[in-house]
C-alpha cells in the first residue's frame, strides 16, 4: 500500500464515488414527479420511491461480508451494472410491476456500491491517514447532494425526464470504465460459512450508535424542516440545505486530518456539542437567518464527527474486516434515519403548532447529548482509536 494518501488508486475510487453520487441525486428529486406523471398513483409512487431505502436496508449486512470475502473491484463493477440496469428500466416501461423490479435492482446496486467503495478505498489509504481519507470519500455524496439535483431538474425541464434517467445511467457506465483500470486483487478463498460477527461488527457498534444519532437528526430535518418553515411563514428555507452542503464540504477533510493527529475524541466531542446546540437553537428560531445559522452549527458538528466515527469503525475492527465495519456503520444510519421521521410524526401530531416542532428539535438535541455521554464512557480508556 502506498504511504501517500493521494495515490492513483485512491483518486480513482474518489472519481467512482463522485460519479455514483451524482447518478443517485440527479434522479432523486424527480422520481416521484415522474411516476405520477406517467399515471402512477401518489401512494404507489411513494411506495416505489421508498423501496430504495428498504432494499438498501435489507442488503446492507450482506454487502459487508461480500466486500470482505470477494474482490471489491469485481463487486463494484457489478454494482454499477445493477444501478445502470435499474435506471435504464425507467426509460423503457410504465408497467408498475416492472418499475418496482427496476427500483429494487437499482437499490441493490447502490447498497453494494456504498460499502464496497469505502472498503476498496481503505486498502489504499495509509493507516495513519484513515480519518482524512474517509473524510474525502464522503465529499462525493456532499457534492452530489448539493449540485446534482439542480442538474437533474434542469435536464428534465429542458429535455424530459427520461433523458435524465438515461444520463444518470451513463454516469454509472463511466464509473464502470474507471474500475477497469484496477488490477483484480488476489484473495485467498474463504469458507462459505459465516457467523453473526461476519455480518455485524460488534466492535463497531459504539461508533455506529453515536453516528446513528446524526442519521436520526438528518431524517428529522429532511422530513420536517420545510413544514416547520411553513408553520412559521418563513420563505426560501430550501437554501438551508445548500448552506449545509457547503459547510460539510469545507469541514470534512480538516476533521479527518485532526482525528488522525489527535485521536477520535478531539473531533467527536465538539461535533456532538455543536450539533446539539444547533438543534436546540432551531426550535427557537423564527427567521430564515437564524435557521441558516443553526444549519451551519449542525453541519460543523456533523462534518467534524461523522468521518471520524466511520474511520473509527474500520480502525477498531481491522482492515481485513473493513467491509463488515462499513456495512455496520451504514446499517445503523439506515435504521436511525428511518426511525427519525416516524417518531417525529408522533411528536408533531401530539403537540400542536410550533411547540410540536420545538419539542421535536429539542429531543434531537437531547439525543445528541446522550450520545456524547455514551461515547465518553466507551472511549474513556483510549485517546486514539
Amino acid at each position: 500500500m502506498s504511504e501517500k494518501l493521494w495515490n492513483k488508486h485512491y483518486i480513482l475510487v474518489l472519481m467512482v464515488n463522485v460519479l455514483t453520487s451524482f447518478s443517485f441525486y440527479m434522479v432523486a428529486t424527480i422520481l416521484s414527479k415522474y411516476l405520477v406523471g406517467i399515471g402512477v398513483t401518489l401512494t404507489m409512487a411513494g411506495f416505489i420511491v421508498g423501496l430504495f431505502s428498504l432494499t438498501s436496508l435489507c442488503c446492507r449486512p450482506f454487502s459487508g461480508i461480500m466486500a470482505d470475502r470477494l474482490r471489491n473491484t469485481t463487486l463494484l463493477k457489478w454494482s454499477n451494472i445493477l444501478m445502470c440496469v435499474g435506471l435504464l428500466g425507467f426509460t423503457v416501461t410504465t408497467s408498475i410491476p416492472l418499475l418496482i423490479v427496476f427500483r429494487i435492482i437499482n437499490g441493490v446496486g447502490f447498497a453494494l456500491s456504498g460499502t464496497c467503495q469505502i472498503t476498496l478505498a481503505s486498502h489504499y489509504i495509509p493507516k495513519n491517514k484513515m480519518g482524512e481519507g474517509i473524510g474525502y470519500i464522503g465529499l462525493g455524496m456532499v457534492l452530489g447532494s448539493a449540485v446534482a439535483p439542480g442538474f437533474g431538474l434542469a435536464i428534465a425541464d429542458a429535455f424530459g425526464m427520461k433523458l435524465t434517467f438515461f444520463l444518470s445511467a451513463m454516469l454509472t457506465v463511466a464509473a464502470f470504465v474507471i474500475l477497469c483500470f484496477f488490477h483484480e486483487e488476489k484473495q485467498e478463498p474463504k469458507a462459505l460459512r459465516f457467523r453473526l460477527g461476519d455480518i455485524i461488527a460488534v466492535k463497531a457498534l459504539p461508533f455506529t450508535l453515536v453516528a446513528g444519532s446524526y442519521s436520526f437528526v438528518n431524517g428529522i430535518i429532511a422530513s420536517y424542516l420545510v413544514l416547520y418553515a411553513d408553520e412559521l411563514g418563513v420563505k426560501g428555507v430550501s437554501v438551508y440545505f445548500t448552506v449545509c452542503a457547503v459547510v460539510l464540504f469545507i469541514v470534512r477533510p480538516f476533521s479527518g486530518k485532526l482525528m488522525d493527529r489527535r485521536g477520535i475524541r478531539i473531533t467527536v466531542f465538539p461535533g456532538l456539542v455543536l450539533t446539539a446546540v444547533g438543534m436546540f437553537m432551531l426550535g427557537q428560531s423564527r427567521t430564515l437567518p437564524l435557521i441558516l445559522i443553526t444549519g451551519v452549527l449542525r453541519s460543523l458538528g456533523q462534518g467534524a464527527a461523522q468521518p471520524a466515527l466511520q474511520a473509527g469503525c474500520i480502525n477498531e475492527v481491522g482492515l481485513d474486516k473493513s467491509g463488515v465495519a462499513t456495512s455496520t456503520y451504514y446499517l445503523g444510519g439506515d435504521i436511525c434515519q428511518g426511525i427519525g421521521p416516524m417518531i417525529g410524526g408522533m411528536v408533531v401530531e401530539a403537540i400542536a403548532g410550533i411547540n410540536g416542532y420545538t419539542a421535536l428539535f429539542n429531543i434531537c438535541g437531547g439525543l445528541l447529548l446522550c450520545a456524547l455521554v455514551f461515547f465518553a464512557f466507551v472511549t474513556r480508556k483510549k485517546r486514539v482509536v
